[in-house]
This record gives C-alpha cells, structure tokens and sequence, in this order.
C-alpha cells in the first residue's frame, strides 16, 4: 500500500480504500500556491492541504467569502479574471498565474 493509500480500520467505511488525490501538478507550481493561499485566504504553508483537485469552492466561507468575492479578490490581488472557470480548480488557476508571470519577465 503506497502512502497516499489508506484502509479504514473501523467505522461504517471500515476495510474501504482512501486513496489521496495526487499532488503532481501543485508540486510544480509550489511558490504560485504558497503565495496564493497567503495572499487569498491567510493560510500560510502547512495551515492547508490541497490536492490538483482543489477547488476554490474547498475554501468557500472562509472568512465567511463567497465565490464571487474570492473571483474579485484574486483579480485585485494576482490581476486575473478566474470567473470563466466554472470549476475554481486551483491548479488551473496557478497556471494562469505561471503564465502572467512568464509574459511580465
């Protein structure tokens, strides 16, 4: 069992398989993410998980923001109109922040 596997031992779920989503794609971008998770919610690195599957509408209510007050922040805070992702996957986001970034160099 590799360890982004996990067998509940008990409970209603006991003897399922948890397996973790992968992470690939976050690695790749970790400095966009790090800073990203500052900037937009106040989590500093280790005050979060998140996964390539991570979506902003994981973090909807905190500091009790909705989706479209997370959309404005990220554009006043990163300059990028994320709105046009319907889903909010973060990594889609990271890359179009990757991409800013490499055009302004």
């Amino acid at each position: 069992m590799s360890e982004e596997e996990y067998i509940v031992p008990s409970g209603p779920l006991k003897g399922k398989k948890i397996e973790m989503a992968s992470t690939a794609g976050i690695d790749m971008f970790e400095e966009i993410a790090e800073e990203f998770m500052l900037q937009i919610f106040g989590f500093e690195q280790g005050d979060y998980l998140i996964t390539d599957e991570s979506s902003l509408r994981d973090f909807v209510g905190v500091d009790d923001m909705k989706l479209a007050d997370l959309h404005r922040k990220i554009e006043g805070v990163f300059g990028l109109d994320v709105s046009d992702l319907k889903s909010g996957n973060l990594l889609e986001i990271f890359v179009r922040v990757h991409e800013r970034q490499s055009e302004a160099e």
